[in-house]
């Protein structure tokens, strides 16, 4: 267990907390921070928060370091007489170590994060968690509700709501339509004469050329403790799968309209899977892909390995990670954002949701005073205000002001710079998700860092033939519900033990023969009653 002096340090992806989109400006029809329930900069509402309220937190975080100084702590006791008591685990072990403090009325009182793959629809259904009513939800935090439009609104509600119908946590708001597509080495592209790839085969032949005439692996990416698959999930839009699917399990073709329940163990996902067993034979990707920590894979990317890959990162930020080893690297988009396909007639690119799924959420039986605290935090951070503390950090000692414009002091990373300080060296967003940065950047972030991404949403939905793949909404009842996460739970290990064995040629995915045990066991681990399940459920929320 990691104590407080804690905090992330990612050295592949910048803190995810800043590339999640932008936001507008507050509504100036709107309550301000000052005017809602929340205390103002610098200020203290009068006599509202003379009492100091201490509230357990549990976060989990990837990597650790020191901090040097936590403005967060100085923060929220300034503005809101709060102290959050922090125990923070390993990413991996959080979810079980969370589950077990929950299940012995232990628990944390606020989650600043809950996701459903680390255990939240398991703590929603046990009763562990406290709803956010739709009335509160519209009184007492009317900066979150303001950063929605309608229609998202009732997206969102619909596709994150629990069986009973209630909302356990606070989802993120995304912003930017697109904010990932396709980078490479040009510098090695270049020096070989290559150019970049438009279908499986030229993936194949390219990166085979550049391991051939370098010795650097291609490919570099891990799993993780949800599914080793991960490590490969960037290559499913090139066969027409979403590159989400190992959270969905189901999606709908956005071109036929038809939904695929779990289309990872059907007939379709062959093709693919011969592909992924062509990389990893001809070692154009890490052999122990399956069970790379995130330290070796960093290790391999700093040494020079990894020439391809679908990222939100800018090309300067990923030069950066390689220079010591490569002094000429130069990273690059692909022209025009152009993604490589198995089939000419449909594209897929990566079209970000309305929101993602995670969030703060509270303990069921904290206290409404810590409750009402909480809330006006919540709100404070979703505001304008808020979203500039949690996005640039404190004025003078992260960022500064040019023109009116915040911008990062020098001493600071940012996503064209590798090198340097992070929020979390302050206190900020520690765990990578931050207490309150859950909810959208300050709009300067997008206008000064992801102006390539504002451009991509532009181009790449235009491009013919280019489709973002739709996320099936579902309605359970309770029963199914629960019913489907067991039988889920073993049909997946099920398929990522056969993956893993197709992938690196345990069983032969062109064999009918090793194709029918996988379709056996996946039929023996639930996949028919998988299917009708999400079926039904996808057709009642029609």
């Amino acid at each position: 267990m990691f104590k407080k002096p804690f905090a992330l340090l990612m050295s592949i992806v910048l803190p995810a907390t800043l590339v999640v989109g932008c936001s507008d400006s507050a509504d100036p029809a709107s309550p301000s921070p000052s005017s809602t329930p929340t205390a103002s900069a610098g200020t203290k509402t009068s006599g509202k928060y003379d009492k100091e309220l201490t509230i357990t937190v549990s976060r989990a975080i990837l990597d650790a370091t020191n901090v040097k100084e936590d403005l967060e702590a100085k923060m929220l006791k300034e503005k809101f007489n709060l102290v959050f008591k922090a125990e923070d685990y390993s990413r991996n072990d959080w979810p079980t170590k969370t589950t077990l403090l929950l299940s012995t009325g232990d628990g944390p009182e606020f989650i600043p994060y809950s996701r459903d793959q680390w255990k939240s629809v398991e703590w929603m259904s046990s009763g562990f968690l406290r709803p956010f009513e739709l009335d509160e939800i519209k009184t007492k935090l009317p900066n979150y509700l303001k950063i929605w439009t309608d229609e998202e609104w009732d997206t969102v509600y619909k596709s994150t709501r629990f069986s009973d119908g209630k909302l356990y946590f606070l989802p993120s708001k995304r912003t930017i339509p697109v904010q990932t597509a396709w980078q490479y080495r040009k510098d090695l592209f270049d020096k070989y004469g290559l150019k970049f790839p438009k279908t499986p085969d030229e993936m194949l032949a390219a990166l085979k050329t550049i391991k051939d005439k370098t010795g650097l692996i291609p490919f570099v990416s891990p799993g993780n403790a949800s599914s080793p698959l991960w490590a490969v999930s960037t290559f499913f839009q090139m066969f027409g799968f979403p590159d989400l699917l190992l959270n969905w399990n189901a999606y709908v073709d956005p071109v036929t309209k038809e939904f695929h329940a779990y289309p990872l163990a059907t007939d379709e996902s062959r093709e693919m899977l011969v592909f992924l067993n062509k990389m990893y034979k001809n070692g154009l990707m890490m052999k122990d892909f399956a069970t790379a920590t995130a330290d070796q894979t960093n290790k391999l990317i700093a040494q020079g390995n990894n020439v391809v890959m679908q990222t939100i990162t800018e090309p300067t930020y990923n030069n950066g990670l390689q220079k010591a080893a490569a002094p000429d690297v130069n990273w690059a988009w692909v022209d025009n954002y152009d993604h490589p396909s198995n089939n000419p007639q449909k594209t897929i690119y990566k079209k970000e949701a309305y929101y993602s799924f995670w969030g703060p959420a509270i303990k069921k039986g904290t206290s409404q005073e810590k409750v009402d605290r909480l809330l006006d935090y919540l709100n404070w951070a979703a505001s304008e205000e808020g979203q500039l503390w949690y996005t640039y950090g404190k004025e003078g000692v992260t960022y500064e002001k040019k023109d009116g414009f915040p911008t990062y002091l020098p001493t600071m990373s940012t996503p064209i710079n590798a090198q340097g300080d992070k929020l979390p060296t302050y206190g900020i967003n520690i765990g990578l998700i931050g207490l309150g940065g859950f909810m959208t950047l300050h709009k300067a972030f997008d206008e000064t860092f992801n102006k390539a991404k504002l451009d991509m949403s532009k181009v790449i939905p235009s491009k013919p033939n280019y489709y973002g793949p739709i996320e099936p909404i579902f309605q359970f009842n309770e029963a199914d519900r629960k019913k489907l996460v067991g039988l889920e739970t073993n049909l997946n290990g099920v398929r990522d033990e056969y993956w893993l064995k197709f992938i690196t040629g345990a069983l032969d995915p062109t064999n009918d023969s090793d194709w029918k045990k996988f379709m056996d066991a996946a039929n023996k681990a639930g996949l028919p009653e998988v299917v009708k399940l999400r079926t039904d459920a996808y057709n009642k929320a029609k």
